[in-house]
């Protein structure tokens, strides 16, 4: 079995280059994105549907809003659409950027059920002495991706990814040392950084005069959604919080989304750089249709160190 995976920083056109692959190998899109999941919230993750790719896109509006949901949750409904294409003869195109999720896929975990009474003990008398925030920093300098989806004050869901943290040494990637679970090729877009910061710039614009503020406005006013919940810590809509107290104004909201952003899509580069094989490539100056051939190129495959013979 191998599975091609795009993956990269926010605004660096995974979607477009992901549709150009499924296009043009007669496949189908699996979604790596830990927001796009969530249904009715559309403008502020930047979802792209099958309607909107003219490709089937899956793992994408499965989930309502005020539920929680887990990278473990992921890697198996995801790997269950993986085996179907596979078994219809058809190359599985990942396609995202939230770096966990991709990695729960790659490579057998069993983080999802780790659960430990002890270290969660250990761990709830920590937090009465260092505090939430103290807390929130340790899971940050651990697993950034996770923590952005975690606010400080949200104690059960930080006490509950320090405990997987602990109990299994971290969901991090370990290189060539790990066996996937089957021949993975990575196209990681890395565009230069001064043009991601525009491209990020445009989109948040583009977000509001799409209507976002609209959107987060029926969220919590239809939907009774609060910003304490999983979905609405999401980059694009926590930051509405204080906007809606009247305590910054619609400026200063779009200011701090970019540049939550901008730190989001950095900490992406530094999860997706961690992996050797991965085959980084400017996406801004190459051309959509010379990356689809890369993509679908037969070589750069990382089959694990059990098999570095065959691939020598």
């Amino acid at each position: 079995m191998k599975a091609l995976f795009i993956v990269g920083p926010t605004a660096c056109g995974k979607s477009e280059l992901a549709a150009s692959c499924a296009r043009a190998a007669g496949t189908e899109i699996i979604s790596c994105d830990s927001m796009q999941i969530y249904r009715h919230m559309d403008i502020g993750t930047a979802k792209t549907t099958s309607a909107d790719l003219g490709v089937p896109v899956h793992m994408v509006d499965i989930v309502e809003p005020d539920r929680e949901y887990s990278a473990f949750e992921y890697s198996v409904a995801a790997l269950d659409v993986a085996n179907s294409l596979c078994d219809r003869g058809k190359l599985p195109v990942f396609a995202g950027g939230t770096g966990l999720y991709a990695h729960s896929v790659i490579f057998p975990l069993t983080f999802g059920a780790a659960k430990d009474d002890a270290v969660r003990a250990e761990l709830e008398e920590e937090l009465k002495v260092k505090g939430a925030r103290a807390m929130w920093e340790q899971l940050n300098a651990a697993d950034p991706d996770d923590a952005a989806k975690i606010h400080p004050n949200n104690t059960k869901r930080l006490i509950r990814a320090l405990e997987i943290l602990r109990t299994t040494g971290g969901a991090k990637p370990k290189g060539q040392s790990a066996t996937p679970r089957f021949a993975v090729k990575m196209l990681f877009l890395d565009p230069p950084r001064d043009a991601l910061r525009k491209a990020i710039d445009a989109r948040v614009e583009k977000m509001f005069d799409l209507g976002l503020e609209r959107e987060v406005r029926r969220l919590v006013d239809e939907l009774k959604l609060d910003f304490s919940m999983q979905s609405m810590q999401a980059i694009g809509y926590r930051e509405f919080a204080p906007y809606f107290r009247n305590e910054i104004g619609l400026s200063e909201l779009k200011d701090q989304i970019k540049t939550d952003t901008r730190r989001y899509a950095k900490r992406q580069e530094t999860w997706f750089g961690r992996y050797p094989f991965a085959l980084k490539v400017d996406p801004f100056s190459t051309d959509i249709a010379s990356l689809t051939d890369m993509a679908l190129d037969d070589s750069g495959y990382f089959f694990g160190d059990r098999y570095a013979a065959e691939t020598k």
